[in-house]
């Protein structure tokens, strides 16, 4: 009876560590399951707000934006993983952050400002944005040293061909024929000025919106953009469904609607981008003079130059032992600057207003310091550079470039002031110190 006893204690203590065993073992596998999921799921890849955005989220915009990079590129089918390819995608992942940060910032705005979109306005961006068109177009480019006389002869011939063009609009010969005589554009001269199928951001915006409010097979009028005057036809045109970009995203899985969702952002963007611009800096205003030193740090991508960076670096550490030294931010602007445009006039920039600069914490420094100070280093991805204060004007008057600059950056410099308004971060490794 004893011995009985003695077996089936024995049993039970075996059982009982046994089952120990295997729930502190399932707990561990558990455990580490939960903790690879969070870190691939879950863990924060932006802050906005104090609110986490996921990089679960963020690895569906990175996949997204890896179709664009193969699109753009011409990376084919099979290729995605290449040696050379993988180092080109590495610079996307700051591509989705910023894509990541910028609709966070939207969305917020718009709750803010009430602005709304219905499904069919959301529908319409999205097949004027993603449809494509097939045009062809003669170019008339100015020549000579007098700009104003070469603009006019270059009109005026423009004008003569595209009123020959309207007799006859879909004649090839007489396309073929005027295109390989006249055309500037040597890329389709040969072929009767024909580009093939384009989508939008391909052209310069005023050959698309031209190309978007001309009726198809009809011949424009001379269109001016900065390459000179096109006489330009749309011959056919196409919904997203032929577009390379979505056939490639749906061909990895990637929802229809999420592509389609993107369509809001882009009405929102256009929506604060005017509104931006049409917060125009008073002149005159107050405005400072600046010099700079600029030098290239590009941070080195896997596979990149690791000792030019480190050179780089070197030159960083001479400048500071010159400013140490006492040496005048001029002399030193003319030996270790690498803007060729100003370091041979001490690194002048010339007169800057508010919005000129699109990064909000050296335009607060420079506004804030007195003349003849030095700003610190500022560094980012790509540059280091430091800006010293020549002069201030507390009125000074807007000039048309300056105007033009305000203009151009009005909706970047409203991005990056919500950014400092909404405490953004960004967690992902390698990119936390990314402005």
């Amino acid at each position: 009876m004893a011995r009985w006893q003695r077996e089936r204690r024995q049993q039970t203590i075996i059982v009982t560590l046994f089952s120990a065993i295997l729930f502190f073992v399932l707990g561990l596998v558990a455990w580490a399951a939960s903790t690879r999921y969070y870190n691939d799921n879950l863990k924060p890849a932006v802050m906005f707000d104090g609110h986490a955005t996921s990089l679960r989220e963020y690895r569906r915009e990175l996949a997204y934006q890896y179709v664009r990079f193969y699109v753009d590129f011409g990376v084919p089918p099979g290729y995605e993983n290449d040696p050379q390819v993988l180092t080109q995608k590495a610079e996307y992942e700051g591509v989705a952050l910023e894509a990541i940060v910028e609709e966070a910032i939207l969305d917020s705005a718009a709750r803010a400002d009430g602005v709304t979109y219905d499904q069919a306005a959301i529908d319409a961006k999205y097949n004027d944005d993603f449809g494509q068109y097939h045009p062809r177009h003669i170019l008339i480019t100015p020549k000579g040293d007098d700009k104003a006389l070469a603009d006019q002869v270059a009109l005026a011939k423009a004008r003569a061909i595209a009123d020959q063009l309207k007799q006859d609009p879909n004649n090839q010969a007489l396309w073929n024929q005027l295109a390989a005589t006249n055309s500037d554009d040597s890329s389709n001269a040969q072929s009767g000025g024909d580009l093939g199928w384009v989508s939008k951001g391909q052209f310069v915006k005023e050959f698309e919106d031209a190309a978007k409010a001309l009726p198809m097979g009809e011949v424009s009028d001379p269109v001016k953009s900065q390459f000179g005057y096109h006489i330009l036809q749309v011959l056919e045109k196409r919904g997203p469904e032929e577009n390379e970009l979505i056939k490639r995203a749906v061909s990895y899985k990637i929802p229809l609607d999420e592509i389609r969702a993107r369509a809001k952002y882009e009405l929102l963007r256009e929506e604060y981008t005017k509104r931006a611009k049409e917060r125009n800096t008073q002149s005159p205003t107050e405005q400072v003079r600046v010099a700079w030193i600029q030098v290239a740090t590009p941070y080195p991508s896997a596979g990149g130059d690791f000792q030019t960076y480190a050179d780089q670096l070197k030159k960083i550490g001479d400048i500071k032992t010159e400013f140490d030294k006492g040496t005048d931010f001029a002399d030193v602007a003319k030996k270790f600057s690498e803007d060729s445009a100003t370091k041979d006039k001490g690194g002048e920039l010339g007169w800057y207003a508010h919005g000129m600069l699109t990064q909000i914490d050296v335009e607060s420094e420079l506004f804030a310091l007195d003349v003849g100070l030095r700003t610190v280093e500022h560094s980012d991805r790509t540059n280091t550079v430091w800006y010293k204060i020549l002069e201030k004007d507390p009125a000074r008057a807007l000039d048309d470039d300056q105007k033009k600059k305000i203009s151009d950056n009005a909706y970047t410099y409203w991005l990056n002031q919500q950014k400092k308004a909404h405490g953004v971060q960004k967690l992902v490794p390698g990119h936390e110190l990314d402005a």
